[in-house]
C-alpha cells in the first residue's frame, strides 16, 4: 500500500513539473492536459488544482480558474498537517480564487470569498489589495481607498514585498474617481501619525515629493511630505504652510486651511507671498461666513 502510495505522488509530482515547463514555454493547452492528468491522478493535490488554475486564468478562463481553488482547498487537509501552514495556505487560496472572480468581473462573489478568507486569518496586504480592486470594481471608491490604505498600514508594518503594487492602486484609484484619492482611513492615519513611513530628504526632496503626491491626488500622503518639509527648513515654512492650506482647501476641511495660512502669515512670508497668502486666506474666510 505504502507503494502504491509513493508511486502515485511521484506520478502526480513529475505531472506536475511537465505540466509547468508547458506553461512556461507557452503551450497552454498542452499544459491543461498535463494538469488535467494530474488531477487524474491524484485529485487531492492542491499544486494541480493551483497550477491547473493559473492557466486556465492565462486563457481567460476566469470562472473556471476560480473553481480550481475550491478543489484546491478540498485537498490541503491530505497534504499538511500543520495547523499554522494550513490556514496560511488556505487564505492564500481564498485570496487567489477572489482575484480570478475580478477578473470575471464578479465583484460580489470576490468579497465573499475574502469574507471567508479573513475568518481563517486577519487580512494581510495582498487579501486588502485584492478586497480594494472589488470595491473599486464596484464603485465603491472610498471602501477601496480604505483597504488600500490598510494594505499599505500593514506593509510598513510587516514586510514590503507589496508597497509598489499598493502604491500604484492608489494612484490609479485616484484617476478614477477624479483625481483625488482621500479615503477616512487615510485621515485617520495621518492624524494619528500611524502606517505611514516617515518622509526622508532634503527640504528641495520633500517639497517636490509633497507637489508630486498632490498632483497625483493622493492628498493625505501630501500634507505629510509637507508637514516633513516645513521642519526641513523652517526659513521656507510660509510658502509650505501654504500649499499645506490649499490642499486642506481641496480636502474641503476649512478651517484647518486657515489655520495653515494664519500660520503661514506668522512666518514672515516674502512680499509676493504674503499677498497671495493673505488673498486665499479672506477669500476662504469669506466663503464660510456666506
Amino acid at each position: 500500500m505504502l507503494y502504491v502510495t509513493v508511486k502515485k505522488l511521484s506520478e502526480t509530482a513529475d505531472l506536475i513539473a511537465q505540466a509547468e515547463e508547458l506553461a512556461l514555454a507557452g503551450k497552454l493547452d498542452e499544459a491543461l492536459r498535463a494538469y488535467d492528468a494530474a488531477v487524474a491522478a491524484d485529485c487531492t493535490d492542491p499544486l494541480a488544482w493551483v497550477g491547473k488554475a493559473s492557466v486556465l486564468k492565462a486563457k481567460g478562463m476566469y470562472t473556471e480558474s476560480a473553481e480550481c481553488f475550491i478543489a484546491a482547498r478540498a485537498g490541503i487537509l491530505d497534504h499538511n498537517a500543520n495547523a499554522e501552514e494550513t490556514g496560511a495556505f488556505l487564505s492564500m487560496l481564498h485570496v487567489l480564487q477572489a482575484e480570478a472572480l475580478l477578473y470575471a468581473e464578479k465583484p460580489d462573489k470576490a468579497l465573499l470569498v475574502l469574507d471567508e478568507a479573513d475568518r481563517i486569518r486577519p487580512p494581510d496586504a495582498a487579501s486588502l489589495v485584492v478586497r480594494g480592486q472589488a470595491f473599486a470594481q464596484k464603485k465603491a471608491y472610498e471602501d477601496a481607498g480604505n483597504c488600500f490604505y490598510r494594505a499599505e498600514e500593514w506593509c510598513n508594518a510587516n514586510e514590503d514585498s507589496m508597497l509598489t503594487q499598493v502604491w500604484f492602486c492608489k494612484v490609479n484609484l485616484a484617476k478614477e474617481t477624479g483625481g483625488i484619492l482621500a479615503p477616512p482611513y487615510a485621515a485617520e492615519m495621518y492624524e494619528k501619525r500611524r502606517g505611514f513611513r516617515q518622509p526622508k530628504g532634503s527640504f528641495e526632496e520633500l517639497l517636490e515629493r509633497a507637489n508630486n503626491l498632490r498632483t497625483a491626488g493622493l492628498m493625505y500622503d501630501a500634507l505629510r511630505y509637507y508637514d516633513a518639509a516645513v521642519e526641513a527648513d523652517l526659513s521656507q515654512a510660509a510658502s509650505t504652510l501654504f500649499m499645506k492650506g490649499v490642499v486642506f482647501e481641496q480636502l474641503r476641511r476649512s478651517a484647518d486651511a486657515l489655520d495653515c495660512y494664519s500660520e503661514a502669515l506668522k512666518n514672515n512670508p516674502e512680499p509676493g507671498d504674503e499677498f497671495r497668502i493673505r488673498t486665499r486666506w479672506a477669500a476662504l474666510r469669506a466663503a464660510r461666513e456666506n
